[in-house]
């Protein structure tokens, strides 16, 4: 089995935002040789998510619309009173939403529905961001 890990760098621009990553995951797919096998699309930034959804921009504006319905950002929240800033709802939101997704490759490419896409979503910027990818199987000819 071969494991290629690599990264991407996303600058959103908004405090809110989806940013539809499938083309650069794609890209680093072809990069590491892998035919057959998974890749885990992951955020180590606690007030951003990944998530697959549909490749849709009034989807995109439901979606943190509908966030923002359910997490508001009250200044109750002890976050907003501490040194931390006042950011609490990005963190749950990012809780609720998840912060990876593990898709499998197949003939060396991303096996999604017919509608989906791999999202990032921003809840606290505008920031750049480094999501790590990691691909994990058999390079064509090598299992099936």
């Amino acid at each position: 089995m071969k494991v290629f890990t690599s990264a991407i760098r996303v600058r959103s621009s908004a405090k809110s935002e989806e940013i539809n990553i499938t083309g650069q995951v794609e890209a680093v797919i072809l990069e590491s040789g892998v035919h057959e096998g998974m890749v885990l699309v992951f955020t180590g930034h606690t007030t951003a998510s990944i998530h697959l959804n549909n490749a849709d921009k009034d989807l995109e504006e439901d979606f943190h619309n509908y966030l923002k319905e359910i997490v508001p950002n009250k200044p109750t929240y002890k976050h907003n009173k501490g040194e931390y800033g006042r950011n609490a709802d990005a963190h749950l939101k990012s809780l609720l939403v998840g912060n990876s997704v593990t898709i499998p490759i197949t003939k060396g490419r991303l096996a999604l529905g017919q509608w989906q896409a791999v999202y990032f979503s921003e809840f606290d910027g505008p920031r750049s961001r480094l999501i790590s990818i990691k691909v994990f199987g058999s390079p064509e000819g090598n299992g099936r």
